[in-house]
């Protein structure tokens, strides 16, 4: 047998702008957008804290952050993606990101993918998946998590 992963099960994450390309490990829970506390300060694309099962999670605007300049459509519901932190940063296990509608799940075979354009800021690789109309982004979550920590933005537990 093979070590090399053929398939991957994952979701098309809907943002104003292009959508996310995310493996399903990476989600905790899709719920209803709701802040518990609006932010006060920080950087733009800093919306301020959500409650999530009892702990105060980091809510963000990715849209914001990768500084498309997209605004969701008239009818767009915002929804709350909870995300796992990949543990590169002290006290975050959770992230919470605005986005636009419900994801999609879509299990994707290693010949679907095809890089179209370069990473930058907060995207590791543009990709154009097969039989999807738009090309989607895969995000740097490390450097979200980085970025919410250099802001001094992560509350400690206590």
């Amino acid at each position: 047998m093979s070590d090399v992963l053929e398939s991957l099960n994952g979701l098309i994450i809907p943002l104003a702008g292009k959508p996310l390309l995310l493996p399903n490990v990476a989600v905790a829970e899709l719920v209803g957008y709701r802040l518990s506390q609006s932010a006060s300060q920080g950087p733009e694309w800093f919306l301020g804290w959500t409650l999530w099962r009892d702990q105060q999670v980091p809510m963000v605007d990715l849209d914001s952050l990768l500084a498309n300049g997209f605004e969701p459509a008239v009818d767009a519901q915002p929804r709350t993606l909870i995300l796992n932190a990949l543990d590169g940063v002290a006290d975050l296990h959770f992230i919470g990101l605005r986005v636009w509608g419900i994801p999609r799940a879509r299990k994707l075979a290693r010949d679907e993918v095809e890089q179209v354009g370069p990473g930058g800021s907060y995207v590791l690789q543009q990709v154009r998946v097969a039989d999807e109309p738009d090309e989607l982004l895969i995000p740097d979550l490390a450097a979200v998590e980085r970025s919410l920590e250099q802001a001094g933005l992560l509350r400690r537990a206590g």
